[in-house]
């Protein structure tokens, strides 16, 4: 009796005719055509094949159990299925037909393995398109999020950058030329791009940069810089170093322009530092520099007297001209008294014709007496106007500093106008110790 194993079989000696599948069939499905071919040819009522996934596929009738003739495995190791012969007539095969059926058991066994080939070669090409789909919608979504940044960063006028350290070489977007002016896409050198930073700038920059790239960190510096074409600009510059094994190979980050935010900060202070009738420095930017006579560092303070100017006969202005003239005058006695006094010296209006003096020291023996004769000279005029003269001189109060905290410096000075104009104006007197009996209080 035949005993089928597997192995590589010659093919029976009558040719299989060949067609798309590889063999030829009347029926649809090219292994149902083998079988029918292999049934005829071994003679034997029905053969089947039983695949790895459970399918049967089957040709002829007359299957019984106790009549099966053989099954032979198809595949090296079975993989693709099962051949089984049956017919109940037949014990057996002879070694003809076992012949003849080695031949078509490697025909079935490579009919499966190309079914097999061509199922996973579909897969593929549907796994390659759902890939493909994939990859294109997340490239249209990356665009459109490149698109959406693009956007934003222009309008927050905003570039990215890195530089590599093994050669300083440089990468910029588009936002950052337009911010140094340079056309997009030219050539960077970094020597020259760091001679857009003033030198201050330019030496503040760098010690940070070291000190990221020696540490592995990042650093963020609001910085002035000058672009190729001359024009003064504010830049928001952070950075963040990047390390591979423990060793710096970039650093990269963002550049912003933010001249505008830095133009309206700085209005912003000057607004709340300084008068805007007048432009001098106001009664908070002068309280804070007399406030430092109580702080820790009392003894290193600067200014060494202070001086507090009343303007005489400004009411008379206001009265007789009207407050347009009499803002006039206060810019006016603003700019002789700022004039009158040294580099140094902080001038400040601290009321409506009010202003005060911080002289800076070291200052000679009358050194605070010669500033106010400088400003009682400066101030004098003569107001004329429909019909009408007014005389505009001043009163002023001088105390040094000394033992005393910055209220009680604030007091003496205070007393020592009061003297002043109590001699009738346009006249300056200093404290001295028994001024304050005559001083009344309040």
């Amino acid at each position: 009796m035949f005993v089928a194993r597997w192995s590589e079989p010659d093919f029976p000696s009558e040719p299989i005719p060949v067609g798309p599948w590889g063999v030829s069939s009347t029926a649809a499905d090219p292994l149902v055509g083998l079988l029918d071919t292999l049934r005829g040819a071994v003679g034997v009522a029905c053969a089947e094949v039983r695949l790895a996934d459970g399918v049967l596929v089957r040709s002829g009738t007359g299957r019984a159990e106790p009549r099966r003739l053989v099954d032979i495995p198809l595949g090296p190791d079975g993989d693709l299925g099962t051949l089984s012969l049956f017919d109940p007539s037949l014990p057996g095969l002879s070694e003809a037909q076992g012949a003849c059926l080695s031949g078509y058991a490697l025909a079935v066994a490579l009919t499966l393995a190309r079914r097999q080939d061509t199922a996973a070669l579909a897969r593929a090409k549907s796994e390659c398109a759902l890939l493909t789909a994939i990859v294109r919608d997340q490239g249209a979504a990356l665009a459109e999020s490149r698109n959406t940044f693009e956007g934003a960063a222009r309008g927050a006028r905003i570039g990215v950058w890195e530089c590599r350290l093994s050669d300083e070489r440089l990468t910029w977007t588009d936002g950052v030329y337009d911010l140094f002016e340079i056309p997009r896409g030219d050539r960077l050198d970094r020597d020259a791009t760091l001679r857009c930073y003033p030198p201050g700038s330019l030496a503040t920059m760098q010690a940070l940069r070291s000190r990221a790239i020696a540490e592995g960190g990042g650093f963020h510096l609001d910085t002035e810089i000058v672009t190729a074409r001359g024009r003064r600009r504010w830049m928001r510059l952070t950075a963040t170093v990047e390390c591979v094994d423990g060793v710096p190979v970039r650093i990269f980050g963002m550049k912003q322009d933010i001249t505008e935010e830095k133009r309206e900060a700085d209005r912003t202070r000057h607004r709340a530092e300084f008068d805007d009738l007048t432009g001098l420095p106001n009664r908070s930017v002068f309280q804070a520099g007399l406030a430092a006579l109580d702080g820790p560092g009392a003894d290193a303070v600067a200014f060494a007297a202070l001086l507090l100017i009343d303007l005489d006969g400004f009411k008379a202005v206001n009265d007789t001209f009207g407050h347009a003239r009499g803002d006039t005058c206060l810019t006016e006695a603003a700019a002789r008294l700022h004039d009158a006094c040294r580099p140094g010296d902080l001038v400040a209006r601290i009321g409506g014709d009010e202003f005060a003096v911080l002289l800076h020291g070291p200052l000679e023996a009358e050194g605070s007496e010669a500033c106010a004769d400088r400003i009682i000279a400066a101030l004098g005029t003569r107001i004329e106007g429909n019909g009408r003269v007014v005389h505009l001189g001043a009163s002023i109060g001088i105390a040094r500093t000394g033992s005393c905290g910055a209220a009680e410096l604030f007091d003496r000075a205070d007393g020592a106008l009061y003297a002043a104009k109590a001699t009738g104006g346009n006249a300056h007197r200093s404290f001295f110790p028994r001024m304050s009996e005559s001083v009344p209080a309040g």
